[in-house]
């Protein structure tokens, strides 16, 4: 009859193993999942303490970026009284279409003109590039007064300078009677900023 036990030398190796793998089978059904769930949450501690070391940096530099959000919305708002043009030409044009809107919505045409409208190049250096026209203008006193008071109070912001005004009066034929007029022969020159600095 065969011997089913092992000798007795070898039974003492035999249950040490034995006890071992049962140890390991043991820890692998009844206890890594919950070590290898702590492995996992610990990983996601980590990563939410670093997020939160981040979001606390960033909330730190909260009012510093406030203040720099500030001067840019300020600066936006300043941008508005400026040209919008970035070079002499270009500014020279846009004063130009500037002008002539204000004639057409705040005067007569036919009793407003342009008679001329040249750019004159500026040579004091400022800290941002003036733009200015030399410009000469035929008007009735309140059509110009109207003129004067829209150019100066819109924006972009622009400035009337060496204003010369001389008075004419003309006669024309309303039909059967003779209409004498007022009108006024207006030379200024008419100035704006460019954003930038020349």
């Amino acid at each position: 009859m065969a011997q089913l036990l092992p000798d007795e030398n070898r039974q003492k190796p035999l249950a040490w193993m034995l006890l071992v793998v049962t140890l390991i089978l043991v820890y692998w059904v009844g206890f890594r999942w919950y070590f290898d769930r702590q492995g996992e949450l610990n990983t996601q501690i980590e990563q939410l303490q670093s997020s939160q070391a981040r979001f606390q940096g960033l909330l730190d530099q909260g009012p510093a970026l406030e203040r720099e959000l500030a001067e840019v919305r300020e600066l936006q708002n300043e941008a508005d009284f400026f040209l919008q043009q970035k070079n002499t030409s270009l500014g020279s044009a846009e004063l130009t279409n500037r002008l002539k809107e204000m004639i057409r919505t705040h005067a007569s045409e036919k009793d407003c003109q342009v008679i001329s409208n040249q750019n004159m190049r500026v040579r004091d250096k400022e800290r941002f590039e003036r733009v200015t026209n030399k410009v000469r203008l035929r008007c009735e006193v309140e059509d110009l007064s109207n003129i004067f008071y829209h150019l100066e109070n819109g924006t972009p912001y622009v400035f009337l300078d060496n204003v010369s005004v001389y008075r004419q009066i003309t006669r024309r034929r309303q039909g059967r009677e003779t209409v004498q007029q007022q009108i006024l022969d207006v030379r200024f020159d008419l100035s704006g900023y460019l954003r930038t600095a020349p």
